[in-house]
């Protein structure tokens, strides 16, 4: 079976048969399995159902790593097509499925080729991406104890650019992706009597305003950032004013200096609310994924593999950061590397990561197992 066929092959097989996070038991083994066939030295079970596949050429050279994510998402599936989700409720509407089918197949490529080939070939496929746990764990079980890659690429399906065209932007890409709950205190009491309360309901309102108000206010525009609530819950009834009020969202920037400015106004926001109804507050800040900041010189060097191998793909450079989280920030903090996105945008079609009828178009699965064999070619051959 010649590679293009093959990455279509597995994408559809692993597409059927999608897992939830921190679940992934029958993804991990198809892909050890798929590894093993091809030659690689195989650990599974690294920080939950993490495979790593190592394929050592025999001869001195770099070690380039490779990640793909695993895990699909809760919700049902209305593509249609003949290779849909066997799993009710499970869809890979990230396209995860995509990810590993093209690293699989690179992988492939360099061990059909290893005879060419110098250095060392690191395959990792990690768990729990979409709940932001999988990296982390990976590293510290000691994904890269014994094999440290000099150069490490991520790769994911982006919808917003069109198929065919790969995007790779230097320095910052995604955002620290972090969540907030906050806890309003005060006197609850009857609703036509609310001169002898201190309004819980009142000081959540206030502060939710007040967030908004202050981190427009204080932020640089220059650089994106926002917060946003995603709950408000208190009361009852609707004639007693609750005793307390709490409210949860996130906040995504993408510098740390930013990420400590939205914890200090956030706590001036809903200080002031508090004491302006006569109450207090607490708030439980919790930092989360880093942002992605792609290496320079790594993003630098691989376009300069994609000019000289694929001078018919597109290499959009600017204007893909985005506030959406990726835990391969992990991985990036430890080794040189970048996340690469492949492009799946498609006229007429659904471009929607995490929609119940987004797929991942054939013409994409060759273009990243294109650019991941230029890699390849680029770093070890």
């Amino acid at each position: 079976m010649d590679l293009a066929s093959y990455v279509q092959k597995v994408y559809q097989e692993l597409h059927a048969h999608p897992e939830l996070s921190s679940q992934e038991a029958w993804t991990a083994s198809y892909v050890a399995r798929e590894l093993k066939q091809m030659g690689f030295a195989i650990s599974t079970q690294v920080g939950g159902h993490g495979v790593v596949g190592l394929l050592d050429a025999g001869r001195p050279g770099l070690t380039l790593g490779l990640r793909s994510d695993m895990d699909a998402l809760p919700m049902g599936e209305e593509t249609g097509v003949s290779y849909a989700s066997q799993i009710p409720g499970v869809m890979h509407a990230c396209g995860h499925d995509s990810h590993m089918a093209m690293v699989l197949a690179a992988c492939r490529y360099a061990a059909e080729n290893k005879e060419r080939l110098q250095g060392k070939l690191l395959a990792v496929f990690q768990p729990a991406e979409e709940v932001g746990d999988g990296a982390k764990a990976m590293l510290e079980a000691g994904v890269f104890a014994q094999v440290k890659p000099d150069r490490f690429v991520g790769i994911h399906n982006w919808p917003s650019l069109g198929v065919g065209s790969l995007g790779l932007q230097s320095g910052p890409l995604t955002a620290n992706t972090d969540s907030f709950t906050a806890v309003f205190r005060g006197v609850g009491g009857h609703g036509a009597l609310p001169h002898r309360t201190k309004d819980a309901i009142a000081m959540a309102t206030a502060g939710v305003q007040n967030a908004f108000a202050l981190t427009q206010r204080y932020t640089d525009a220059s650089y994106p950032q926002v917060v946003s609530f995603g709950v408000i819950q208190g009361g009852t009834t609707f004639n007693i004013i609750p005793e307390t009020v709490t409210v949860a969202g996130t906040v995504r920037t993408m510098r740390l200096e930013d990420q400590e400015q939205m914890i200090r106004l956030l706590h001036q926001a809903f200080r002031a609310a508090a004491d302006l109804y006569g109450g207090s507050y607490g708030l439980d800040y919790a930092k989360g994924v880093p942002g992605v900041v792609n290496d320079a010189q790594v993003a630098a060097e691989l376009a300069e593999f994609f000019a000289a191998q694929l001078p018919d793909v597109r290499v959009v450079s600017e204007g893909l950061a985005s506030l959406v989280g990726e835990d391969v920030g992990y991985f990036l903090q430890e080794v040189p590397g970048v996340l690469l996105f492949v492009g799946s945008g498609r006229e007429g079609a659904v471009n929607e990561l995490h929609n119940p009828r987004f797929l991942v178009p054939a013409e994409a699965l060759v273009t990243g197992f294109r650019a991941l064999v230029s890699i390849i070619e680029g770093y070890l051959a």
